[in-house]
């Protein structure tokens, strides 16, 4: 009977206010992509330097997963996710100021560490407050989080850059700040935290972390290979069409928000398709990798057909690739809180996906290393690295099994 229900106001808030975060909170990451030929200008380094500061940011998300998790799993999902996204908030807003690369560098590190911390314990809330047969349709939204993050960078760097430059766009992180009121206002605690609140404990949460170590080597090697489709079709792509195409700010900017919106759209659609077929959560993210792989030459190469057909393509083909990215990426979040045990949830979901980001922020520094090697040959390194980690992540998702409707409640007393 309690399936048929429709969602409550409180479990409505809850997914908006899950869904903020995690698009905020990558929003702050993704200003960076969009600015890094002018802050490798500002500060008078060589671009490489610039992109491992993405090294450096998704390597401090691995750090913050270990230490909000645990956190996350002991005092509760809500509160953790609220001190996480006012601590990124903070430290990425005064990236504005950053005097040297050095700061800079410090400044982003901890911005990151802020990161790890909200989306194990956001996406564990989520999935515990609804019903069953909600969980594809909102997974999908809360990771299209993701790419409407990104959606909001593009934004920011279509208004602001071209009148203030790239400082004041870092001045917009702190808008996070401001949602926490109502996240906090709007939004209870999990009632399978409630569950086991009284026994939960630190001890407990490692416990089943080593009880489950085969599941968290797989889970980290399937976000390993889901976070290099991300990225190496994400971070570099904005310097590509500059750099490639001389193609203006604004212009951009443009091809950015739109593939952003068509991303967002994908997951959702992604995330209904496998609450409502026998594609499952598996088979879905394997269509859509394999779909990925074969679009993927008419996205490295724009400029295949020549003429003015370069920037029509420029347009159409990374919206179609990041709508098969993010139907991908629907997936993950849905499917390792399903295997995950309830005490351990914010925990090994979240480490797993930021050990697989700390792996996986290698991404545009071997795109660009790829790039010099065959003579500033962009679309080359992209399709090589795109063809590869698709193939491969589909292979992972292959071995492992489906997790449609398990069960969330705690698996131990």
């Amino acid at each position: 009977m309690e399936e048929k229900q429709k969602l409550t106001g409180t479990q409505l808030r809850t997914i908006l206010g899950t869904y903020l975060g995690w698009s905020l909170d990558t929003f702050d990451f993704f200003i960076l992509v969009f600015v890094m030929l002018a802050i490798s200008s500002t500060f008078g380094v060589p671009l490489l330097v610039v992109s491992s500061s993405i090294i450096i940011t998704l390597a401090m998300r691995f750090l913050g997963a270990l230490f909000f998790g645990p956190i996350g799993d002991r005092y509760g999902r809500r509160i953790t996710m609220m001190t996480s996204i006012l601590f990124l908030a903070v430290f990425d807003f005064l990236v504005a100021f950053s005097p040297t690369i050095t700061v800079f560098l410090v400044l982003r590190a901890l911005y990151g560490f802020g990161m790890g911390g909200e989306w194990g314990s956001g996406m564990a809330l989520a999935m515990e407050s609804i019903p069953t047969r909600s969980r594809g349709w909102v997974a999908g939204l809360i990771q299209a989080g993701y790419p409407t993050g990104y959606l909001f960078a593009a934004i920011d760097f279509f208004v602001i850059f071209p009148l203030y430059g790239w400082r004041p766009m870092f001045f917009m992180a702190i808008i996070p700040a401001f949602f926490v009121l109502y996240i906090r206002y709007g939004m209870v605690e999990s009632p399978i935290f409630t569950k086991y609140r009284e026994h939960a404990e630190f001890r407990k949460t490692f416990s089943l972390i080593r009880k489950n170590y085969k599941l968290f080597i797989y889970l980290s090697l399937l976000l390993i290979g889901m976070n290099f489709v991300s990225h190496s079709t994400q971070d570099l792509y904005p310097t590509f069409l500059e750099s490639s195409f001389n193609f203006s700010v604004h212009t951009v900017a443009l091809i950015a928000i739109t593939y952003n919106i068509f991303a967002i759209i994908g997951g959702i659609i992604s995330g209904i398709i496998s609450q409502s077929t026998k594609l499952g959560r598996k088979w879905t993210a394997i269509t859509f990798l394999i779909i990925g792989i074969m679009i993927a030459p008419f996205w490295a190469y724009p400029q295949i057909f020549g003429g003015s057909l370069v920037l029509v393509l420029a347009f159409v083909a990374p919206v179609i690739m990041q709508f098969v990215v993010q139907a991908a990426w629907a997936m993950p979040g849905i499917y390792m809180n399903e295997r995950s045990p309830a005490e351990a949830r914010a925990t090994l979901p979240g480490v797993a996906y930021m050990l697989g980001v700390m792996v996986a922020s290698t991404a545009a520094t071997i795109e660009i290393l790829i790039t010099t090697y065959f003579n500033k040959n962009y679309s080359l390194a992209l399709l090589i690295m795109s063809v590869t980690v698709f193939s491969v992540t589909a292979l992972i998702w292959l071995v492992g099994k489906d997790s449609k409707n398990l069960s969330l409640d705690p698996l131990s007393s």
